[in-house]
């Protein structure tokens, strides 16, 4: 049998294999979301002993990578790359490595089933076209993994999982290949806002459709300028005042508004899945029409927010200002 034929029934036997791999990883990944958060902390523990060692005062880019050629050497862990405000300029970044433990173990057993299925070639299927197959299952891990920790390091500080790290105002986590392709896990820009940056950036938004997707408002108070329609996934508003503002049909999958305080604001037709509104206080707002679900409020102000039965019943209730 030619190459060009060996690697065509290859393929077909390959593809049922991956499949079933794509089918059952996001389900494997939610199972270990305990062991990623856990997975972060100690790299982050790591590479706060490694800064000191430097002496390196502070980061503002941390990356978590998979890097390939640990495949290749048959070691799985994770790398936690980190850099300063110079970004990929900084001289002297730090990296530290955790062991990624049973994370990576559907895709052995993918390379093991291909490498079963490619041995009755007569060597017309290498280890490279293997290799290549197992490589171009890596970003479907990222997206899974991704998903799971953006929700689960959404309580950063609270569970003070970064605390040992020395972190610029403004800092950012991401998961992905390495100096290739990533996923942003979360943001933060403690940096007083104005007015005249929330305008700018929702003109900016109609023409780049993701600009507002996990953005930071800190400390600013923002009237108007409605932003209907608008991806706004994981955008967090901190201490901030937003005034007579409609979200009209916009996704705020993930949203935070941390201490907030909102004036004559309405939400119809607004995904507000997961959004989390503890510590937050509301005048003549209106949650009409919105999804809910998980979404967490403040006990004591949900008989004032035109909350339905219907809503009621996927909220999430927070009474520990009651406590």
């Amino acid at each position: 049998m030619d190459r060009e034929t060996a690697l065509q029934d290859f393929q077909k036997k390959a593809a049922i294999k991956i499949a079933e791999f794509r089918n059952g990883i996001t389900a494997y990944v939610l199972e270990r979301a305990e062991a990623l958060e856990e997975l972060v902390r100690t790299a982050a523990e790591r590479l706060g002993e490694q800064m000191e060692k430097q002496g390196k005062e502070s980061v503002s880019f941390l990356y978590f990578s998979i890097l390939k050629t640990d495949f290749i050497g048959g070691r799985h862990r994770i790398m936690l790359h980190a850099l300063d405000m110079q970004w990929y300029l900084d001289e002297a970044p730090a990296e530290v490595y955790v062991d990624a433990g049973d994370l990576f173990a559907p895709l052995m057993e993918l390379w093991d089933a291909l490498t079963e299925a490619g041995g009755g070639y007569g060597g017309a299927v290498n280890r490279y076209d293997i290799t290549h197959l197992i490589f171009d299952q890596l970003p479907v891990y990222d997206t899974a993994v991704s998903y799971v920790l953006r929700w689960r390091l959404r309580d950063w500080e609270k569970k003070s999982i970064f605390e040992s790290v020395p972190r610029t105002p403004y800092w950012l986590v991401k998961w992905g290949q390495y100096r290739d392709q990533t996923e942003t896990l979360l943001q933060t820009d403690r940096t007083k806002k104005e007015a005249s940056e929330w305008t700018e950036a929702l003109a900016k938004a109609r023409h780049k459709p993701d600009r507002m997707v996990f953005s930071y408002w800190y400390q600013g108070t923002f009237e108007g300028g409605s932003p209907k329609e608008m991806d706004m996934r994981f955008i967090t508003f901190e201490e901030c005042e937003i005034k007579n503002m409609d979200f009209k049909d916009c996704n705020l999958e993930g949203s935070r508004f941390v201490k907030c305080t909102f004036s004559d604001c309405t939400f119809p037709g607004c995904n507000l899945w997961g959004a989390d509104f503890r510590g937050c206080r509301f005048e003549r707002t209106s949650f009409e029409g919105a999804e809910l679900s998980a979404a967490v409020f403040p006990a004591e102000s949900v008989p004032f927010l035109n909350i339905s039965a219907e809503q009621l019943q996927v909220i999430g209730l927070d009474r520990e200002e009651e406590a």
